[in-house]
């Protein structure tokens, strides 16, 4: 007896988005040791993004009991609505890099305007129940 076999035709699949790369307006902010703490606000759906360029920094969100002692290389994002705080810690200046844009899936964040040839690839914050939520923060690494 014949029988008739009809293949199965594959699972329709997505094609991949390619990564949106987002163009971002990067504000150095000179931070003078035993200066007064600066503040800086972000709205909802704005992404901040934080990288130190030289020295140690000192971040703060509101609400959160955690503290952040951020090195020259590393970068920290943040999910708004939040208020930052940011200082230099210890007697030496620090600067620090900050960007802010609105907050778009599949977005290519590109690296900060640093001196050094390295990039850092920064994991999407996620939401925080405490308004503050933040991304990865580590050393640069060779890329």
């Amino acid at each position: 007896m014949n029988t008739l076999h009809t293949p199965t035709p594959p699972s329709p699949t997505l094609p991949a988005l390619p990564a949106v790369p987002l163009t971002l307006q990067w504000k150095r902010q000179p931070l003078p040791p035993l200066q007064a703490v600066q503040v800086l606000d972000f709205r909802a759906g704005e992404i901040a993004l934080l990288e130190v360029e030289q020295g140690r920094v000192w971040v703060t969100c509101d609400g959160l009991l955690e503290d952040y002692f951020l090195e020259a290389g590393q970068r920290l994002s943040f999910t708004g609505p939040v208020r930052l705080r940011v200082s230099a810690e210890g007697s030496r200046p620090a600067r620090l890099n900050w960007a802010k844009h609105r907050a778009m899936p599949g977005a290519a964040y590109p690296p900060a305007p640093v001196a050094a040839p390295q990039t850092l690839a920064v994991v999407p914050p996620t939401s925080s129940a405490a308004g503050c939520a933040r991304g990865a923060v580590g050393p640069l690494s060779a890329a």
